[in-house]
């Protein structure tokens, strides 16, 4: 006997493959970039940071970096620093200081959140990689969140025709 499914097969269907597709996690790990957790060091707080290269530097370094941090200090501009260190070495020896490279400003709730582009140059073509740390770090110096090292590695230059 031949069985035959109707609409009501083809709706459990869908459905069962709908929530497949909502049930699966989605990847968003780029291999050339990287995301850290920010930890609190000194005072207290906690946050991530993304940082996600692109090709839009026309073959010197560019970046997008993410930072949000929250449970911290409110109403209270952040400075967010930035170390970098040779590629591969666990931020073992840096070979920049901890500059600034953009602030943020916290709620009342004490969460805060800042988007900026970071970029070097390094020569037309090359494809740059070294490790890197970032600190949060209040005005006094009582709150400091500080993110694990990252390896980072530009992306190329797009490709002509």
């Amino acid at each position: 006997m031949i069985r035959r499914f109707g609409f009501r097969g083809l709706a459990v269907g869908m459905f069962a493959a709908c929530a497949a597709m909502v049930a699966a996690p989605a990847a968003q790990a780029d291999p050339t970039g990287d995301m850290s957790a920010l930890t609190a060091v000194r005072g207290q707080g906690t946050g991530m940071v993304i940082v996600s290269p692109t090709s839009a530097g026309q073959g010197d370094f560019d970046a997008r970096v993410k930072v949000n941090i929250h449970d911290t200090a409110p109403n209270t501009t952040f400075s967010v620093t930035r170390a970098i260190a040779a590629p591969n070495t666990g931020c073992a020896n840096f070979l920049t200081p901890f500059d600034e490279v953009a602030t943020l400003t916290t709620s009342a709730g004490g969460a805060g959140a800042v988007e900026f582009e970071r970029g070097m140059r390094h020569g037309p073509g090359m494809t740059v990689s070294f490790d890197l740390m970032l600190r949060v770090v209040s005005p006094d110096g009582s709150t400091v969140l500080q993110s694990e090292c990252m390896t980072i590695i530009g992306k190329p230059p797009p490709a002509t025709a």
